[in-house]
This record gives structure tokens, sequence and C-alpha cells, in this order.
């Protein structure tokens, strides 16, 4: 009669080899929650993640983007980087090639929702690097669809085409229809003031129009750029640009400012906020 084998501390083989099966298991299945939490695997997520990082600055833009820098800092797999540093390429965003790397071809501009363009003013991050040119400032009787638009009888308004430049580049061109009695060359003087040194909103609103500045309401639609403003933000035509309709008031209501902007959609991104608790929080 054979008499069954058992290990002094574990009991029969049975017992113990199923005890390492199970220790197996549950050793592989640690080690798969681990990696799903670590790895992102959808190159759109990683391409979201790093086109947001370079909205923000935190992507270094004086270096080549490295591709295990990325790998650790975003926990994405090599694969999904690639792809989405690719998708980026594809957007213009950041340029790629071999042996030399990827490297971002130029910022992503926050454009705060309610301001003309970036905020440029002292202190903030692109002081100094906007150029605005003032195309063209004159008066014209007030076509009936803008006081439709605005809500208010008026006979003229003042025509304002400008463009402006980050860093040399194009990045919007905007049409202002302005409510004022000004006469065009004071005007003029009251537009360039603000050129120099790009205050914040409420303190150009003032200069401009000589009221307080009260608030503003905007709609953005993303639509395929024509001719004239391809040709001024050296795009193709057809080319997706983002465009703001944008009407500003003063304290008591009154409009004082109707503008549609064209904006390069691989350029600019439209920043809005929402109010939670007594505090703004940036979206």
């Amino acid at each position: 009669m054979t008499r069954p084998f058992f290990d002094d501390e574990s009991g029969s083989v049975a017992a113990h080899l199923r005890r390492q099966s199970d220790e197996q298991r549950a050793k592989f299945t640690r080690a798969q929650a681990h990696r799903s939490e670590k790895f992102v695997t959808s190159p759109r997520r990683v391409y979201e993640l790093i086109r947001s990082g370079i909205r923000r600055g935190t992507m270094p833009h004086d270096k080549v983007l490295s591709e295990q820098h990325l790998i650790e800092t975003l926990g994405a797999t090599r694969n999904a980087v690639r792809k989405a540093l690719q998708m980026l390429a594809d957007d213009g965003v950041v340029l790629r090639a071999r042996r030399a790397g990827t490297s971002i071809a130029h910022d992503i501009v926050a454009v705060r929702e309610g301001e003309i363009g970036p905020r440029a003013w002292a202190g903030a991050p692109d002081e100094g690097r906007l150029t605005v040119e003032t195309l063209e400032c004159r008066r014209i009787t007030a076509p009936a669809v803008i006081q439709e638009f605005i809500g208010t009888e008026v006979e003229t308004v003042i025509l304002l085409e400008q463009i402006g430049r980050m860093g040399g580049k194009p990045l919007y061109l905007r049409v202002g229809y302005c409510i004022t009695d000004f006469d065009i060359e004071d005007f003029k003087v009251r537009i360039e003031s603000n050129h120099s040194e790009f205050p914040p909103m409420a303190v150009a609103h003032h200069r401009i129009f000589d009221t307080t500045y009260g608030g503003s309401s905007s709609v953005v639609e993303a639509i395929s750029c024509q001719e004239r403003p391809a040709e001024l933000l050296e795009m193709a035509v057809g080319a997706p640009v983002l465009l703001r309709e944008l009407i500003t008031r003063d304290t008591d209501g009154r409009p004082a400012e109707l503008s549609f902007t064209h904006f390069r959609a691989d350029r600019v991104a439209i920043i809005g906020s929402t109010v939670t608790a007594g505090s703004t929080t940036l979206n």
C-alpha cells in the first residue's frame, strides 16, 4: 500500500500546488492592476495632455521633447506617445525630424473669455510678445443688422480692423464696430495708446470709450478660413479658425463695441471661467 506524501509545513502536495497557483494568479492580477493604473495607452489622451502642457507652458520650448520623459511624466506607453506626437506634428504644433527629435513649433496662446487678445500686459506670460497693427479705421453708416445685434439704434459706428501677431507670427484678425461719437483722429490716438503696453480689458475700455467696463458676452464657432483672412493670417484657404463674436458693454449695460475675431485655431485656445464658492477657477 502506497502512503500519500505530505509536506511537513504545507500539507499535501496538491494543496501546496494549489496555493502556488493562487499566489501566481494574485501576483499577475496585481501586476495588471498596476499596469492599468500607470500606463495611458490612448494616443488621443496623450495628445490632449501634451497639447495642454504646451498651452500651459509646462513643456520645454527650448529643448527637444524627449519621448522617454513624456512616457514617465504622462504615465503613457511609448507607442501612445509616438502616435500623439505625430498627431501634433500633423497639426503643425510640433516639428519632428529623424535624429533631431521633436521640438515645439509654436506656442498655443491662451485668450481669456472677454479679452480682446492674449494677456500681454506687464507681468503676464506673453508680455512684450504681442503686436497689433491697425489696418482700417473709419466711420461708416451703421447697418441695420449691427443695430439689431447690439440692441441699440445708432446712425454711425467706427469700423476698426486690426491684425495681432505673437512673436511676429499672425495670431488673429479682428473687425470691430465701435459705438462712439469721438472723431477718427482722436479715436486712433485712444486705440494706439493701448498698443504700447496692452493694459487689462477694464483699463483699455476706459481709455477707448471713456466709460467704465461692465462686462462682455461672446460666442465662439469653428469655421473654415476664407481667402482674405487666410492671406493675412498666413493660412491655407479652408483651414480651421475660431470665429468669436464679442459684445462689450459699460456698467450701465450700454453696448460699446461689437467685434468679430478670426483666431488661428492651431495657435489659440479660448479660456473661460466658472465661479464656485466665491472663487474663480479656470476651465
